[in-house]
């Protein structure tokens, strides 16, 4: 029993790029431009370095001086420990003057290692596989730390949010936990209306977790690059709007007549063997885009009118026609027999 819906795609992962260090800005990739592919790690863009090579020296030269420092306390306290009694106190032994040398040089260490993380943080890499939608930097421009400097949408996945009803999604057998398990995603068949001739194969991977003011419930449809079935078509782009066919559980014994051949109220006209009209109720378990599904009240084979039925009477007797041929009579459905 599919079910159909409409959504706009929007990319599965969107990476603001920003900067963690002020800086300079050196050079900017030639790849780095909007609508532009880049591949995870590669550079985009280059601080100057010269500042951060200047800390690292200093912190070095710090590093240095602490050692330095704690090599002289170390062997002051070897010296002021010969000879102390047995109730000497930790200062006379110099301990704390050896903790406190310890812990400098300590600090020392991690200023340096800072410093050297800051130096590789002025390479800006691409984190992910993606296309470039947003740029706001240019060479020789300086920069603050946590300036956002480029958005980058991954390529290799995209989803599409779909609105539904709540008897559409018992249908497909689906619960309102959020994320669905591996052997529980419905296939979703997806149609852009830029390239309806286009279609591409998702699974609906969650549910969101409110209404919207129409109290319909949102379903979202990941849509792979990777899927076998999508690979040769061309990439589904964010911005698309695209109709989606959902397949719902499998239920068995249900007819399928035309939704024009069922009114709003439950009812359809059949033709007997006589060639005269009855109004039967039926049994709906849900109404289509083009079918509606009975539980009960048709048999199989049965013949149906579709169409017009401001003109039906209990018991008319009329002259059907079979929907193929509705196009080459003048008057479609049925005509009354005088």
């Amino acid at each position: 029993m599919p079910i159909y819906s409409r959504g706009r795609v929007s990319a599965s992962e969107v990476r603001q790029i920003t900067n963690q260090v002020p800086g300079l800005v050196k050079r900017v990739s030639k790849e780095l431009s909007i609508g532009a592919r880049v591949k995870q790690g590669d550079i985009l863009i280059e601080l100057e370095q010269q500042p951060f090579v200047l800390d690292i020296a200093q912190k070095q030269a710090e590093l240095d001086r602490t050692k330095l420092e704690l090599v002289r306390v170390k062997a002051k306290a070897a010296v002021a420990q010969k000879g102390l009694k047995r109730n000497a106190t930790d200062y006379a032994r110099h301990i704390p003057q050896v903790r406190h040398a310890s812990s400098q040089v300590s600090a020392a260490e991690a200023a340096l290692a800072y410093a050297k993380q800051q130096l590789k943080k002025t390479v800006i890499r691409a984190p992910i596989d993606g296309k470039v939608i947003k740029l706001s930097i240019t060479e020789g421009e300086y920069i603050l730390a946590t300036s956002n400097v480029a958005t980058i949408y991954g390529t290799d996945e995209v989803e599409v949010r779909l609105p539904l009803n709540d008897q559409q999604i018992e249908i497909l057998g689906l619960n309102h936990k959020g994320y669905l398990g591996k052997t529980s995603k419905p296939i979703a068949s997806l149609n852009s209306y830029q390239n309806p001739t286009k279609q591409w194969q998702g699974l609906i991977d969650r549910i969101e977790g409110e209404r919207d003011r129409n109290q319909l419930l949102y379903v979202i449809a990941q849509v792979s690059s990777n899927n076998a079935s999508n690979k040769s078509s061309k990439s589904l782009l964010p911005g698309s709007f695209v109709e989606a066919r959902i397949e719902g559980q499998v239920i068995n014994n249900l007819k399928l007549i035309p939704r024009s051949a069922e009114p709003a109220n439950n009812t359809v006209w059949t033709i007997d063997n006589d060639m005269r009209l009855h109004r039967k109720n039926i049994e709906l378990v849900y109404r289509g885009k083009e079918l509606s599904f009975v539980k009960a009240g048709l048999n199989a084979n049965e013949r149906i009118v579709t169409g017009s039925f401001h003109l039906m009477a209990e018991g008319m007797k009329v002259e059907p026609y079979l929907a193929n041929d509705l196009a080459l009579i003048e008057h479609p459905v049925a005509s009354t027999i005088q």
